[in-house]
């Protein structure tokens, strides 16, 4: 009697903790739901700020050259007409006063046209990626000094606005990273597709640092180039590597599996 008294007890018992057991498992289940759910809404809302962020170097860049772009093209003619008269005048004080003017002129033009492209190339919008990153590995070369060599297998495929805009930044930091620290002669951009999967990688021959030193200077948000660069690529899944010896250059790579909406074609181009 008193074994079958502790028989039923130990059952209750037993049935009490599965009970406890599956209340907490609900719970559990619940929660991942719940962050999984918050983790979504945080990523729609980056992606936003992301978009509104590109839209407003959209906008700058247009308004740099339509306006300011115009007023300098503007002001360099008149000046150039103003020169001519002054030789034809033979003032020759005022036309080497008037030739500085419009240097400067000239010169402010072509930065503010630069950097319009810089804030936001057409060159992506309306030839795509390959030729954006061109005009970027060019335009940085010819400004630093680095040589810098492009290998694209995309063949001028166009890609979702989304993924081009990314990997174009993504570069684009990846080389300045390169321009402002690594002392590098040259740079290597190579960019292919494997199926759906696209990897992008930056190499550089420059002094390289220490992974160990840079990981605990990005924890401690000493190195926003670098986490920038993490962050963007992880509001579309995708991952950054970063592979670095003392003095046997960098390698910086974006591997980015496409969704099927981000796989190809015009995209309403």
């Amino acid at each position: 009697m008193q074994q079958q008294q502790a028989g039923d007890e130990a059952e209750v018992f037993r049935q009490a903790v599965l009970r406890q057991v599956e209340a907490l498992t609900a719970d559990n289940q619940r929660l991942l739901q719940s962050v999984v759910r918050s983790e979504r809404r945080f990523r729609t809302l980056a992606k936003s700020v992301w978009h509104v962020q590109e839209e407003e170097r959209r906008r700058l860049a247009r308004e740099l050259h339509d306006g300011i772009g115009q007023t300098l093209t503007a002001l360099a003619n008149q000046l150039q007409r103003i020169l001519d008269d002054a030789r034809g005048a033979g003032n020759l004080g005022l036309e080497h006063r008037l030739a500085d003017a419009l240097e400067l002129t000239r010169g402010s033009l072509h930065d503010t046209r630069e950097l319009s492209r810089l804030l936001r190339p057409t060159l992506l919008d309306d030839l795509g990626l390959d030729a954006a990153l061109n005009w970027l590995a060019r335009t940085l070369g010819e400004r630093t000094g680095l040589t810098i060599e492009l290998r694209s297998g995309l063949d001028e495929q166009r890609l979702h606005p989304d993924v081009e805009t990314l990997v174009f930044r993504i570069t684009q930091e990846a080389l300045t990273n390169v321009i402002r620290h690594a002392k590098a002669r040259s740079a290597q951009i190579e960019l292919e597709r494997r199926g759906d999967v696209l990897i992008l990688r930056v190499e550089d021959d420059g002094c390289g640092c220490d992974t160990q030193a840079l990981a605990d200077a990005e924890r401690a948000g000493a190195c926003g180039g670098l986490r920038g660069m993490r962050d963007r690529a992880e509001l579309f899944g995708g991952r950054i590597d970063f592979r670095s010896r003392p003095g046997q250059g960098s390698v910086v790579q974006l591997t980015l599996t496409l969704d099927p909406s981000e796989r190809n074609d015009d995209h309403g181009r």
